[in-house]
């Protein structure tokens, strides 16, 4: 992987120069890919500031000569009264003539989530809401951020940046009231796409089902890509519902552009042997694998068996693999082309934690495609969230940024 950085000078052309402890960040993934950094106005709080990707994350780090309560910001400021008190990020794609302000503080909740606002140059506000985040605070002085720009209606572009601080006991108004790092001109910043590359849990337990407290459904298709993948992501794609597809090694090789095409949906890709052999061997396991990673970038944690049978050779040969044998607990039967109203009412039998086994490969599946619709609108009305497996067992994906 290529590591790039890009930081910005400092205002008398010499190079700025900030190393962020290590130990500041730890909650950070592995895959940081580029940074802006800004130095020091010449007057206000602001000392430093950078800005950074990690994984799925944009991370704003900010220095300043004083420690600043959180408590006492406002993360959904009025930007044009002087009386404002906040610390934001402000960002601006190339042309668009919109800002989007990222602003930290709020009486609750200071350190797990921030203010999004978009506004315009003068700060009139298009809209406001809050987001997840994480906020750290190092030393007394250093704030490190990190939240994931997507979620603050940041796409993957060019944006020219700075950091706006105003401590809400101005006489005047909007941005005369408040300092700037950098003072003068912003400076640029490329959000870079993200794609997922693996996940964590691959512990070679083997499960039927998730926790049973939360109200999620995870759906399986078994056996592709295929001919019928595209239906099953177009009818994903309309619900906004996502699934796990365990997928052959051979028809991964068959059906490449559509293995990508799953993977770029957001949906997840799982390892279902090389060829569906009974009982595969570890080499055959672990050929499987190889052939996603190849032909996707992304590296299976989950291993569902052929015909669901497993023994102790294959659930060692698969933990030694680095993933987790999934099997089900409720079972459409699709494969026997029951009709599409059977199919539907065994997936409406889901309960809360169900993995659903399905096909998107195999034979004809023209019915599992007609069923989902009703199926999934179903178990919505019920309160289900459709994720992946991944998810409906507390794990994680992990991400790197790609040029």
């Amino acid at each position: 992987m290529t590591y790039r950085a890009a930081h910005a000078e400092r205002s008398s052309g010499r190079r700025a120069r900030w190393a962020v402890p290590v130990a500041a960040v730890t909650f950070l993934s592995l895959f940081v890919i580029g940074s802006s950094t800004a130095t020091r106005p010449d007057e206000g709080p602001l000392e430093r500031a950078s800005l950074s990707q990690a994984g799925r994350s944009l991370i704003l780090q900010i220095k300043t000569d004083r420690q600043i309560a959180l408590r006492k910001l406002n993360r959904q400021p009025d930007f044009r009264s002087g009386r404002a008190h906040y610390l934001c990020l402000e960002a601006e794609r190339a042309g668009r003539g919109v800002v989007s302000r990222i602003c930290l503080g709020g009486k609750r909740s200071s350190h797990h989530r921030v203010g999004v606002s978009r506004t315009s140059a003068s700060g009139k506000v298009f809209s406001r809401d809050t987001i997840a985040a994480r906020v750290k605070r190092v030393g007394g002085t250093k704030l490190v951020v990190a939240f994931d720009p997507g979620a603050a209606r940041l796409p993957a572009d060019t944006y020219e940046w700075r950091v706006a601080a105003a401590d809400g006991r101005c006489e005047g108004a909007g941005d005369g009231c408040a300092t700037f790092f950098p003072r003068g001109r912003r400076h640029l910043y490329r959000l870079l796409p993200v794609r997922a590359v693996g996940c964590t849990g691959g512990d070679g337990e083997v499960v039927r089902h998730g926790p049973r407290g939360r109200p999620r459904v995870a759906l399986t298709f078994d056996d592709g890509p295929g001919p019928y993948t595209d239906d099953v992501l177009s009818v994903l794609r309309r619900k906004k519902a996502k699934a796990t597809f365990f997928m052959l090694g051979q028809q991964v090789s068959s059906y490449p552009e559509t293995a990508r095409k799953v993977l770029a949906a957001g949906h997840e890709l799982a390892n279902h042997s090389s060829r569906h052999a009974l009982l595969p061997s570890a080499d055959d396991v672990a050929r499987a694998s190889r052939v996603i990673r190849h032909r996707t970038g992304f590296k299976p944690c989950l291993f569902r068996p052929p015909y669901g049978a497993i023994n102790s050779t294959l659930k060692q040969g698969v933990a030694r693999a680095g993933m987790k044998s999934v099997l089900w607990d409720v079972d459409t039967l699709d494969w026997r082309l029951p009709g599409s109203g059977s199919i539907g009412n065994a997936i409406k039998n889901a309960r809360a934690g169900s993995i659903v086994l399905m096909h998107d490969a195999g034979g004809p599946r023209g019915q599992t495609v007609e069923a989902l619709p009703g199926a999934i609108r179903s178990l919505r009305k019920r309160g289900f969230e459709l994720v992946t497996v991944t998810e409906l067992l507390g794990e994680r994906f992990r991400y790197r940024p790609v040029e």
